[in-house]
């Protein structure tokens, strides 16, 4: 089902939203909704950890933030899971009595399966997985999305209308979330880091900087919306800029004697490697993360695997 069919299907229908965890990308989210102004969302709440951080953003963004999680899932129709993935299961233990049976609960934590929640929840509810990035904040992210065994194409269709509100989505297969971990959620954090070695660069050869970061930023945005509008290969469009015995073609040997492109590529497969293991807890070597698949397998509700969309 398509967001144009869901909204067809749903008409006018307005949803309560619970953003459980508004930390960095949970926080990032929150925002996104409240700026979107969004007629459909006819409630939006949400948790954090303290109740000093409670009232303080609460106060920024004018939406009912508490610290009770079972409190802010009550008759919600989305409950948005953002805690880190080692507190899953405890907040999931903590709310499942409280969720509606019609509700969608969607988790952004990094390495839990949708049958790891499911089983959490020993539950028949609808839960897709979601892996969004902190520019969701401005409008310009980037979510992936996939759907466990009980979230049927309405389930997909509402999750990735909800996201629409903060950039483009896609829908994935489960077994790739953590590559897209590696590339779109951390991601960004590579382009800033290249954002700035650019900017450093404009002042190396005498610009201010300010205007060399924002020479760069814009140079990056440029490029990025290059590739998304034309369709055209990265390498077709950069050798539209590279001219026989040009400067681009100097710079481009310098970046490639500094290996950025191999630099680049284990990056992502590093942070890929990582993002599978972050539901795993330190201190005790993964002890948690092994009662955590054995329940899994114990108590796995319905049988099959997740299914894939």
């Amino acid at each position: 089902m398509t967001i144009e069919e869901n909204r067809a299907t749903n008409g006018n229908r307005r949803e309560s939203v619970a953003v459980l965890g508004a930390g960095k990308m949970g926080g990032a989210i929150l925002a996104a909704l409240a700026k979107a102004g969004d007629s459909r969302l006819a409630d939006i709440r949400a948790t954090v950890q303290h109740a000093h951080r409670a009232a303080t953003v609460s106060k920024q963004l004018g939406i009912k933030i508490t610290t009770d999680n079972s409190a802010a899932v009550r008759n919600a129709d989305v409950v948005l899971l953002c805690v880190k993935p080692t507190y899953v299961r405890g907040v999931l233990q903590e709310i499942r009595s409280e969720l509606r049976e019609d509700a969608l609960l969607i988790s952004i934590a990094s390495a839990v399966t949708t049958q790891a929640i499911e089983s959490a929840l020993g539950r028949h509810l609808a839960v897709v997985r979601a892996m969004p990035n902190t520019a969701c904040r401005i409008g310009k992210g980037m979510t992936a999305l996939c759907a466990g065994r009980f979230a049927g194409p309405e389930h997909l269709a509402q999750a990735s209308e909800l996201f629409a509100l903060m950039g483009l989505t896609a829908e994935v297969e489960e077994s790739m979330m953590d590559a897209v971990t590696g590339l779109s959620a951390s991601g960004p954090a590579f382009i800033y880091t290249i954002l700035e070695a650019l900017a450093e660069g404009g002042i190396r050869v005498g610009l201010p900087r300010e205007l060399a970061t924002t020479l760069a930023a814009q140079a990056a945005l440029g490029a990025a919306s290059m590739v998304l509008e034309t369709g055209q290969h990265p390498a077709i469009l950069k050798s539209e800029v590279t001219t026989p015995g040009g400067c681009t073609v100097e710079g481009l040997l310098e970046l490639e004697t500094g290996s950025i492109r191999a630099t680049l590529i284990r990056a992502v497969d590093t942070t890929t490697r990582k993002a599978s293991t972050l539901a795993r807890p330190v201190a005790n070597g993964g002890s948690d993360q092994d009662s955590w698949s054995k329940a899994e397998s114990a108590n796995a509700v319905g049988s099959g695997d997740v299914r894939r969309v």
